[in-house]
């Protein structure tokens, strides 16, 4: 059985085809930044020329600079447009070209049902991704959707991997792609698809990449199941006894005398949770007061209002960001998706 949430995974529940849409609720980090491309499209082609990928690369011999003798087992790897080389690599090494990342959305999505959003290099071209939304993936109750963005980033330099993974994370800058690659290296413990995938470039890495396809349009086919189980949820009623059950298992009950600085933390998450529910971001048409709204409403909460100890001159949102994606942010939302299907069950 597949199995969707937002942002984190069910140790318990998901299965080989678990992948995680994105909450409706705009994330912190994707209110800022717009799209590298003029405008998105569902035409890998346009898209392409529209980032400023639409070059080659080549595998270069090196010479030694006394005899001019070519090195054996070593290239490098130069821009076919620009002339400038972007790095060293081994025999075995294998380049995947940009227009195949872009033609990889193509491929995965039938009928068209993609539509690229975000696309750009970095570093002179030794760093290139690209992000697509798969309506195909998302959910829709009511008037709450759920989407799920797919990201490809490639390296040109011999030291990067090629990663394909689900984010929550609208890419951006080079900062917002590792945060993404570093929320799906956080995932990957878990089976399934919501890790995504690395994949070196070997000459095996196309026959990689058709596998990596399967494996998604698989997730695809059986997303009805996903829909199913959230559509169970936004009609399991929002009870006083169910949210009191879901909390305490999220926060515990106050201990006898906690200090002053404990109880004011507690009533101030308790009052903001409060208001998550009673806000418009809950109470929308098909899954207001549903078991449903309350666990979203831990997922705004952790990614919009928790608070989190900055560190190494990070700001609040910055910090919270991570925490959000791969630390106890994270957790806490995992723990959160296990509680309510334990309850709703």
């Amino acid at each position: 059985m597949n199995i969707f949430h937002h942002d984190t995974l069910s140790q318990n529940t998901h299965t080989q085809d678990t992948l995680p849409p994105l909450t409706a609720r705009q994330s912190p980090w994707r209110r800022v930044g717009h799209s590298l491309l003029r405008e998105a499209t569902t035409d890998p082609d346009l898209a392409i020329c529209q980032a400023g990928l639409d070059w080659q690369v080549e595998r270069v011999d090196l010479r030694s600079a006394d005899t001019l003798e070519a090195i054996p087992d070593f290239s490098a790897i130069r821009r076919c447009d620009t002339g400038r080389y972007l790095g060293v690599v081994g025999a075995d090494y294998t380049p995947v070209q940009n227009r195949e990342v872009f033609r990889f959305f193509a491929d995965l999505a039938e009928d068209k049902r993609f539509t690229i959003e975000t696309a750009g290099s970095f570093q002179g071209g030794k760093i290139v991704w690209a992000m697509a939304h798969l309506p195909d993936l998302g959910i829709h109750i009511g008037d709450d959707e759920s989407k799920t963005y797919l990201f490809i980033s490639n390296g040109h330099t011999g030291n990067k991997t090629l990663t394909v993974a689900p984010t929550t994370i609208r890419i951006i800058c080079q900062n917002t792609l590792a945060l993404a690659e570093a929320q799906a290296r956080g995932r990957r413990k878990h089976p399934g698809l919501s890790g995504g995938f690395t994949v070196r470039h070997t000459p095996g890495i196309r026959a990689a990449l058709d596998d990596i396809r399967n494996a998604y349009a698989q997730a695809i086919a059986s997303q009805k199941t996903t829909q199913q189980i959230y559509q169970h949820l936004a009609s399991v009623p929002l009870t006083s006894q169910l949210e009191r059950q879901f909390m305490t298992r999220l926060f515990g009950t106050p201990a006898p005398g906690e200090s002053g600085r404990t109880t004011t933390i507690r009533e101030h998450r308790e009052a903001r949770l409060a208001g998550i529910l009673a806000s418009p971001t809950s109470q929308v048409r098909g899954t207001r007061d549903s078991a449903f709204s309350l666990f979203q409403s831990i997922v705004e909460y952790v990614d919009h209002d928790r608070t989190t100890r900055t560190h190494d001159g990070a700001t609040e949102d910055e910090s919270r960001l991570v925490s959000a994606t791969q630390g106890s942010g994270a957790a806490l939302k995992r723990q959160a998706w296990d509680s309510i299907l334990e309850l709703a069950a």
